[in-house]
């Protein structure tokens, strides 16, 4: 038997994220994206609309609820986007913007002279996915399946996210010995170090993700 799985609020949250040094920061994203919308007008919106770096992750999510407020400024393929279709989301992972430099400039300098124009901040931007630090695997269950949460008894976890068909479960490096066995459960998806999370306790249009604390991913079967 479980015991009742306590919900954390979006302060403990963001205090639960792994810590900063000097050389990270979080990356926040406003996405349009909405199933519904794609079902209903045949156009896929999936869009990232605006992004922000930040050491603090309570004054992101600060700035990315001020600006989802005007978010009907932004088009999509023509469509003007509806507020609701908005989700605020970060990379779970701190990124390394020192390593991000440094690739970004050695590449920006092998590319001069090429007779191409060069775009320093389009560069930047692709290398970030590959200065993460990798802190935390994000298992991504994409319904509310009792046999494939039942699979993951036994397996550490720290904290699950609820999303609007499944939940997101948080296992950190540190707490399994064998990665590679979170490749073999069936049913789920094993997002590595650039995946993008809710931030929870925020509306994310149809839903607001919730957070909760957990010792293993089989606990999740209390929120079925």
């Amino acid at each position: 038997m479980w015991v009742e799985l306590k919900q954390i609020s979006l302060d403990e949250f963001l205090e639960y994220l792994p810590k900063l040094n000097d050389e990270q920061y979080y990356l926040f994203y406003l996405i349009s994206r909405d199933r519904e919308v794609r079902d209903e007008l045949g156009v896929n919106i999936d869009k990232v609309l605006f992004r922000i770096s930040e050491v603090n992750p309570s004054r992101a999510v600060q700035i990315m609820n001020s600006v989802r407020e005007i978010s009907n400024v932004f088009t999509v393929r023509g469509i003007q986007v509806k507020k609701e279709w908005v989700k605020i989301m970060f990379v779970l992972n701190p990124v390394n913007f020192v390593k991000a430099s440094r690739a970004t400039a050695t590449k920006f300098v092998q590319q001069c002279g090429n007779g191409k124009k060069l775009d320093i901040m389009k560069i930047y931007n692709s290398e970030i996915s590959r200065s993460i630090d990798f802190r935390i695997f994000m298992i991504d269950v994409d319904n509310k399946s009792r046999e494939i949460i039942e699979q993951m008894k036994g397996l550490k976890a720290r904290l699950v996210i609820t999303t609007k068909r499944g939940f997101h479960i948080h296992v950190w490096k540190e707490d399994i010995m064998d990665p590679r066995s979170l490749f073999k459960i069936k049913g789920i998806e094993v997002k590595t170090r650039d995946s993008i999370e809710y931030v929870p306790f925020v509306n994310q249009g149809s839903f607001t993700p919730i957070a909760y604390r957990i010792d293993d991913a089989g606990e999740v079967t209390e929120l079925l």
